[in-house]
């Protein structure tokens, strides 16, 4: 169990923590010398009944509330001091308010230097406190008087520690590992060392092969886990809510790592200058679109404020440099120019949105976030509120290993299309909207064979992803619903119904351009094929590609709508027979037997449609582009 001291400066904190564990943590010489902390102080004490007890001893001036937040982040419990003489002080309330704000609910109040009191002093400190007391996370907590230089209450004290320490629910060590860094030094022989709290999942040397660990900066430094200390004993294994000391290895400089910074699993390694929040703020205090000052983990700030929502406290942050957070993460607000804290938000959306933030659909989304509790409730809402959930993005959001994000999925009963998932719900509808706009543009237009694919993904379902979209295209494909010839999709009992003098001439067209095969006549030449005049064929092919029947390669070259999955499948032969995965014009120009000319137009063509892309003299083919026999259900 981890316990942080809080209260007003020179109420006794320090003194306190030597009285029970019998270590000093002023160990800067100038705290020694001031008699005031200024930085944060550690100390364990190792009880018999309950174990290791680690004690944050954190600064009570106002000018040090930053070092306060960092020894306070990841605590079980607290000790809130008050001098029995002099009651109650401002820097005592704001650390009573910080507490709320952080949620730590479990407390000892502790009345410290009882022996400068007179019996009606401590009387009114006592109701002080519990005035002080109402309202907030820490109503109820035990008041312990004590006197500790001379030793007077530190037993009822330890008995009160016992008590917390037996109640105290162990964090889980679900998720990757997450360590905020709270002081770094240097010691000969073995180099960097930092201490600080790992708040999520778990650190083991024996796991070091297969960690990805880093320094969590904007350039984020690769680092190697050397040892573990805890209480300078070393250990092997860390677990969330635990404090300890980390030798590191790796390419470090002179700025990183410092406090503030995160140590992180490589699946972590993420950073926004936006955070969606819901805020709550102190009574009397207000905020304004100038520069605040918001403090996360040991890190502070500036930046800005924006309402979204304000009657349900539902804001976005716009901070001057990214910085690292989590679903569920505090963030301090504070005025600097007053230097004093006006509320706390709790993160809802660490990458917030910056188009459409303030739409009535994007509260919504936010505020059901808000009563999620938990990732599979989350991921519910967002397949509820969004038309598909980046499925590694909520990931990351929510700190989730391969296995929880697995279970998630499978609770939640979506759809996981590629990296994307969809509500059953959701798909359904997507699928309707599909299907519904094929129909009409049957009817509209019957003459056409059907609709280009992405003029139907475009119209029917635009905010859904052109990945998605593809890949849900695939599905109704695989199983009947719609058929496809080249890039045009259409229902299956659609037949393309042509004015009679358009559907001779196009059947006419149509045989001869089969015989071809991937080497079709100019225009000239297929005019004097069929006897027509060249201008009017040119008009007629013209027409013939807007009603999709065609594709124009060339402005006097036509191919057939399905000869492009021919022209493909020779790019995809060439790729897959090359080693490096490409290939060049005269490769394809020797497979498809149809002069150079003409390969660099089909090319060119290829190109444009999405299926192959063009690479330093070579080409490749396009990541999203597949062949109609490779159309199953994933």
């Amino acid at each position: 169990m981890i316990i942080a001291t809080a209260g007003h400066v020179d109420h006794g904190k320090t003194t306190l923590i030597k009285a029970l564990t019998g270590k000093n943590t002023d160990h800067l010489p100038e705290e020694q010398h001031r008699g005031m902390t200024i930085d944060l102080g550690f100390a364990w004490l190792h009880d018999p009944l309950v174990g290791a007890i680690g004690f944050v001893d954190v600064p009570g001036h106002v000018r040090f509330i930053r070092t306060m937040l960092a020894g306070i982040a990841g605590v079980d419990a607290a000790l809130l001091v008050i001098a029995a003489d002099e009651g109650p002080m401002p820097q005592t309330q704001e650390h009573l308010v910080l507490l709320d704000l952080l949620g730590i609910k479990r407390a000892i109040v502790v009345m410290s230097a009882i022996d400068r009191a007179s019996p009606a002093q401590r009387s009114a400190c006592h109701a002080a406190i519990q005035k002080l007391l109402i309202g907030s996370s820490l109503a109820g907590s035990p008041v312990i008087e004590v006197c500790a230089p001379s030793a007077e209450g530190i037993s009822n004290l330890l008995t009160a520690i016992r008590n917390l320490a037996s109640t105290i629910t162990l964090r889980t060590t679900a998720g990757h590992p997450r360590f905020l860094i709270d002081r770094r030094f240097s010691v000969p022989g073995a180099g960097c060392v930092v201490t600080g709290t790992l708040l999520n999942g778990q650190l083991s040397l024996a796991d070091q092969k297969n960690s990805d660990l880093h320094i969590g900066t904007e350039q984020a430094l690769p680092v190697r886990l050397r040892g573990i200390q805890i209480d300078g004993q070393p250990v092997s294994e860390l677990r969330a809510g635990q404090r300890a000391a980390l030798n590191l290895t790796g390419d470090f400089n002179s700025r990183h790592p410092q406090r503030g910074d995160w140590l992180l699993a490589g699946a972590l390694l993420h950073s926004s200058a936006r955070i969606d929040i819901q805020l709550r703020l102190l009574p009397d205090t207000r905020t304004h679109r100038g520069t605040l000052q918001f403090l996360t983990g040991a890190s502070a700030i500036s930046g800005h404020l924006v309402w979204l929502d304000e009657v349900a406290g539902l804001a976005q942050v716009l901070l001057d440099q990214p910085v690292h957070t989590l679903v569920g993460d505090c963030l301090i607000v504070r005025e600097p120019s007053a230097n004093r804290t006006l509320g706390a938000g709790r993160v809802l959306d660490p990458v917030g949105g910056q188009r459409g933030r303030s739409k009535p659909a994007a509260i919504q989304r936010l505020k059901a976030l808000s009563t999620a509790s938990h990732a599979l409730a989350a991921l519910n809402v967002e397949t509820e509120h969004l038309i598909e959930v980046d499925v590694p993005a909520f990931a990351k959001r929510w700190n989730l290993r391969a296995d929880e994000l697995d279970a998630a999925l499978h609770a939640a009963c979506v759809i996981q299309l590629g990296h994307c998932a969809l509500s059953t719900l959701q798909l359904a509808r997507i699928y309707a909207c599909l299907l519904e706009s094929v129909r009409l543009a049957h009817q509209s237009q019957p003459m056409l064979p059907g609709i280009h694919q992405q003029e139907l993904l475009r119209t029917s379902v635009p905010a859904l992803s052109r990945e998605t979209g593809l890949r849900v295209l695939k599905r109704l494909l695989s199983c009947g619903q719609l058929q496809r010839r080249g890039s045009i999709i259409a229902l299956p009992a659609h037949t393309p119904t042509l004015a009679p003098e358009d559907e001779l001439l196009w059947q006419r067209v149509h045989d001869a351009l089969v015989p071809a095969g991937l080497c079709p006549p100019i225009v000239g030449e297929l005019a004097e094929q069929l006897g027509l005049e060249r201008d009017s064929m040119l008009s007629f092919m013209q027409q013939l590609r807007l009603w999709g029947y065609v594709l124009d390669v060339a402005p006097n070259r036509f191919y057939l709508a399905e000869s492009l999955d021919d022209l493909a499948m020779v790019a995809q032969a060439l790729c897959q027979e090359s080693p490096d995965g490409s290939f060049s014009a005269a490769d394809y120009r020797d497979r498809a037997a149809i002069g150079r000319n003409l390969t660099i137009k089909v090319l060119e063509y290829l190109d444009r449609a999405g299926v192959t892309r063009y690479y330093r003299q070579r080409r490749v083919m396009h990541n999203t582009y597949r062949h109609p026999a490779d159309d199953k259900l994933a």
